[in-house]
C-alpha cells in the first residue's frame, strides 16, 4: 500500500495525540520542491555521513540525537532545530529514541 502524502491545506500531526500510538518513519509531504519526513529512530541508530543538494532542517521533536556537521558533533534535544546549508556533509547518531522532522528544499537541477 502506498503511503499518502499530505495535500495542500491538510493538517499534519508529526506526533500522535495518543501516548501509546506507534509512529513510523515516513515522508509526510513530497513535492518537486519540498520534502518533509518524520524519522522515528531507536537509540543507537547511526546514519552515515552524507549530503543533500538543497538546504535542510533537522528538528528533534522528542528524544536526543547527535548531528555531526561543520566539523563537530552537537546534541539536539526535544524541540531543538538545526539548519544545514545545501551540500553540507552531516551524520546522525541517535542517543535516545527519537522522533525527528527533516525538511529538505529541493533545488532545481543546475542551481
Amino acid at each position: 500500500m502506498a503511503l499518502q502524502h499530505a495535500q495542500s491545506g491538510e493538517i499534519i500531526r508529526p506526533l500522535s495525540a495518543e501516548p501509546q500510538a506507534e509512529l513510523r518513519s515516513q515522508a509526510l509531504v513530497s513535492t518537486p520542491s519540498l520534502e518533509i519526513m518524520r524519522l522515528v529512530l531507536k537509540a543507537g541508530h547511526v546514519v552515515p555521513s552524507h549530503a543533500v543538494a538543497g538546504p535542510i532542517t533537522i528538528h528533534c521533536l522528542q528524544g536526543v540525537i547527535e548531528v555531526q556537521a561543520e566539523g563537530r558533533w552537537q546534541r539536539l534535544h526535544n524541540n531543538e532545530l538545526m539548519y544545514l546549508a545545501e551540500n553540507a556533509e552531516h551524520a546522525l547518531q541517535v542517543i535516545a529514541d527519537t522522533v525527528t522532522l527533516v525538511t529538505i528544499q529541493r533545488l532545481p537541477r543546475g542551481f
